[in-house]
């Protein structure tokens, strides 16, 4: 079994929620994906990491580093920055925050100084309206960098992805329909999602 259906089965195991959900969007979905379940697990994030990694060479890309909007990028940057350091072939991670800090240095971005022309990879766990990657990608544009890949782990299918791929190079590793055809029948949940 390879990385990616071992991960796969981990997501559908552990990430997929059915019931009424509010989005952050704040559409209605009869399942929730929260991803933070799997790349926050152990075997999840190592999963995550090699995955990340191994779509970037499908890509035919080599970004200087790898980042993306924080929370739901914050494991799934840490995974790939490990696993590039496990396969020797390092690449530095950033987070960026939904608003530069008022205090101290009064950065957006965390983690990658002297980013003016570095080629990134901007990550993050779902793609839904997209909003979360475009917004990481716009820090990331003012900061100087040039972006050369933007991947999520889940691509929920519903117009983010198609606005993403309209300007840059845009992939994800699972669509949210083929983890939902092929997982088990997860546990019933209600409630409002973040």
């Amino acid at each position: 079994m390879d990385h990616r259906e071992k991960l796969a089965n981990l997501l559908c195991a552990k990430s997929i929620r059915r019931g009424e959900f509010t989005l952050a969007s704040g559409k209605k979905s009869d399942y929730y994906l929260d991803c933070r379940l799997t790349t926050l697990d152990p075997e999840g994030a190592l999963l995550t990491g090699y995955c990340v990694l191994e779509m970037l060479d499908e890509m035919d890309v080599k970004p200087d580093a790898i980042g993306g909007l924080s929370m739901g990028a914050d494991p799934v940057v840490s995974a790939a920055i490990v696993v590039s350091a496990i396969e020797k072939r390092p690449l530095e991670g950033f987070l960026v925050r939904k608003e530069a800090k008022d205090h101290g240095r009064k950065k957006q971005i965390e983690g990658i100084e002297n980013t003016r022309g570095k080629r990134v990879a901007i990550v993050d766990d779902v793609c839904t309206t997209g909003g979360s990657t475009q917004e990481a990608i716009a820090a990331a544009e003012r900061e100087g960098c040039e972006i050369v890949a933007v991947i999520s782990l889940v691509d929920r299918e519903e117009g983010g992805s198609d606005a993403l791929r309209e300007k840059y190079n845009y992939r994800s590793i699972f669509t949210a329909r083929e983890l939902l055809a092929a997982g088990p029948k997860p546990a019933q949940a209600t409630g409002r999602a973040s």
